[in-house]
């Protein structure tokens, strides 16, 4: 199956796409709230993105694992005080780096293949689309219950 094939090249080649990503999140003018976190952290939270799409992929994880994960993320972000925008940005730009490795590796030589891919594209996209909108939620969950709660922060 293809997403087999593009899991497996997205394992194999995990550093080197995590270090491309790292390189350009850290360097736009969209994502600069990153720019207060250690460069390891930023690494490893990309990594970690790249890591349950897999599982995701592979149908390991269930909705409400992605549910759960992104909801938190969101709420760190709010208290790590990065702004959604920069946020929704990251995850953006981890999906486009993400198709960008995939094509440089010359991956589809079939029209086959290319179909598989879309196929395989849809995945990737809902996957991302999960993401984005539960950290928001969570951010947005806890921008609230600090307004509400400033003394429990």
């Amino acid at each position: 199956m293809i997403s087999e094939k593009i899991i497996e090249i997205i394992r194999e080649d995990a550093d080197t796409l995590t270090n491309r990503l790292c390189k350009d999140l850290l360097s736009r003018e969209e994502t600069k709230g990153y720019r207060k976190l250690n460069k390891d952290i930023v690494y490893e939270r990309v990594y970690d993105v790249y890591s349950r799409l897999g599982w995701w992929l592979q149908g390991d994880k269930r909705k409400a694992e992605i549910r759960d994960h992104y909801l938190k993320l969101g709420a760190q972000r709010f208290h790590e005080g990065i702004p959604i925008s920069d946020v929704v940005m990251a995850l953006l730009l981890i999906k486009r780096h993400l198709w960008l490795f995939v094509r440089e590796t010359n991956f589809f030589d079939s029209s086959f293949q290319l179909m598989q891919a879309l196929e395989f594209n849809n995945r990737v996209v809902l996957f991302f689309d999960r993401a984005i909108y539960f950290t928001c939620v969570g951010y947005e969950n806890e921008e609230r219950r600090t307004k509400e709660n400033p003394k429990k922060v």
